[in-house]
C-alpha cells in the first residue's frame, strides 16, 4: 500500500445507518410540525400549516413522527442487547468499557481539557478514541430528550387516560416541559450538532464517520 492511499473503515453497519436515517426523518418531522404548532399564531407557522393542509394535519404528522421516535428508541435498545450478547463482558462492563462504551469516563474529561488547550494554541490537537466526548454527549442527549419529551408528549396525546392517575393541572406542566425541551433540542441540533457534523472545516460538508 502506498503512503498516499486512503483506507476507509466501515464504522456503522447497514442496520445502524438505517436507524440513524429514521432518527433524521422523525426529528425533522417533529421539529417542523412541533415548532409550527408551538408558534401557531405566527405568520410563518400559518404558512407551514397551509402548505400541509391545516394545523390538524400537522398534529397528525407530529404523532407519526412520535411513533417513529419510539420505534427507533426501542430498536436501539435491542441493538445494545444484541451487541452485549456478542461480548464476553458483564452488562456493566460492556456499558462502561473505555473502548466501545458510550458512558463518559475520565479519559473524556482529559480530552476536553486537551481540546481547550488546542483551541487556544497551548497544545497539539488531541487524538480521540472511537467515540469523542461530544458524540457521547449527543448520544445521551437523545436518551434524555426521548424520555422527557416522549413521556410528556404521551400525556398530551392521551389526556383522558392520563388524568385518571394524575391531576389535570399537571398537563399544563407537561405542556411547558414538552414544548420548551423540544425547543432546546431543536436549537441544539441545528447549531452544535450541525457544526460538529457538517460545518467543521475538515469535515465539510459532511462527517462521513
Amino acid at each position: 500500500m502506498s503512503k498516499t492511499e486512503t483506507v476507509y473503515v466501515q464504522r456503522f453497519n447497514v442496520f445502524t445507518r438505517i436507524l440513524h436515517l429514521t432518527v433524521i426523518i422523525s426529528f425533522l418531522t417533529l421539529a417542523l410540525t412541533g415548532m409550527a404548532l408551538k408558534f401557531a399564531d405566527e405568520p410563518w407557522a400559518g404558512a407551514i400549516a397551509s402548505l400541509f393542509g391545516s394545523f390538524k394535519v400537522l398534529g397528525v404528522l407530529h404523532r407519526i413522527g412520535a411513533v417513529l421516535t419510539f420505534a427507533y428508541f426501542f430498536l436501539h435498545f435491542i441493538l445494545i442487547f444484541q451487541n452485549w450478547r456478542k461480548n464476553d463482558k458483564s452488562l456493566l462492563g460492556f456499558l462502561f468499557d473505555k473502548t466501545i462504551g458510550m458512558v463518559p469516563n475520565f479519559q473524556d474529561a482529559k480530552e476536553i481539557g486537551q481540546t481547550l488547550k488546542w483551541f487556544v494554541g497551548k497544545g497539539p490537537r488531541p487524538r480521540y478514541g472511537r467515540w469523542t466526548y461530544w458524540e457521547k454527549f449527543d448520544y445521551f442527549a437523545v436518551f434524555w430528550g426521548v424520555a422527557v419529551i416522549g413521556l410528556t408528549g404521551l400525556c398530551l396525546w392521551f389526556p383522558t387516560w392520563v388524568t385518571q392517575y394524575i391531576p389535570g393541572s399537571w398537563l399544563n406542566i407537561a405542556t411547558i416541559i414538552h414544548s420548551d425541551e423540544a425547543l432546546l433540542a431543536t436549537g441544539f441540533i441545528f447549531t452544535i450538532h450541525f457544526f460538529n457534523t457538517h460545518i467543521r472545516p475538515e469535515k465539510w460538508p459532511l462527517d462521513r464517520v
